[in-house]
């Protein structure tokens, strides 16, 4: 009898500690999960990662892509109005083709201007007025490989006929220059104004 009571007893026993085992299982499991859940929600996958990287790579690229080209186009629009400003100095020793574009209608309307200025001793006088640009806007068709450079220019240059005053007027006005790429470089092929004051200056309220 005694006997049966230990087993009895001892059964009894495993059948708590069995029980205290799962209930202790049981509740630490639920954490172990909701940890899992909330970091799978918190952090995206690596593809999304990586998806989100190159398509802000890409467009940081392309912007900078961007701004070089208007860049490029803005320091060689520059050079081209070093140039011209050179060339009615001394006519006779410029060189129109190295900012045109030959066979264009306007390297030959330019050609023919400071060939006559050539001839006519007409000529500026560096120190002697100036041509002051802004310029407002530069636009680019990839297509055609051609920019427009919208700039305002304000001008006191006075030009010379033989030692005498031929052009002494102040004037200002918004211009469009047209530029094609050749031959690794952006080359003058037209020229428009748009506007055009005299002895005012529109172009000093621009940044």
């Amino acid at each position: 009898m005694l006997d049966l009571d230990q087993k009895i007893s001892q059964s009894f026993k495993n059948l708590l500690l069995i029980s205290g085992l799962m209930l202790l299982v049981g509740c630490s499991s639920p954490p172990k999960l909701s940890l899992v859940v909330a970091t799978a929600i918190t952090h995206p996958s690596v593809t999304t990662t990586l998806a989100l990287a190159t398509s802000s790579t890409l467009a940081s690229n392309t912007t900078q892509v961007e701004v070089n080209r208007d860049q490029l186009v803005k320091q060689q629009f520059e050079e081209l109005l070093q140039w011209q400003d050179k060339c009615y100095q001394k006519p006779s020793i410029c060189r129109v083709e190295e900012f045109t574009i030959i066979g264009t209608k306007y390297h030959q309307a330019l050609a023919e201007q400071i060939s006559l200025f050539a001839k006519n001793n007409i000529n500026s006088r560096l120190g002697n007025g100036k041509r002051e640009v802004k310029i407002e806007l530069i636009s680019l068709d990839d297509a055609s490989l051609v920019a427009h450079v919208d700039a305002c220019i304000y001008d006191t240059v006075i030009m010379y006929m033989d030692g005498f005053i031929f052009n002494d007027y102040v004037t200002s006005a918004h211009t469009q220059w047209t530029l094609q790429w050749d031959n690794e470089r952006w080359r003058w092929i037209d020229y428009q104004i748009l506007h055009r004051e005299y002895n005012t200056n529109i172009c000093q309220y621009l940044p």
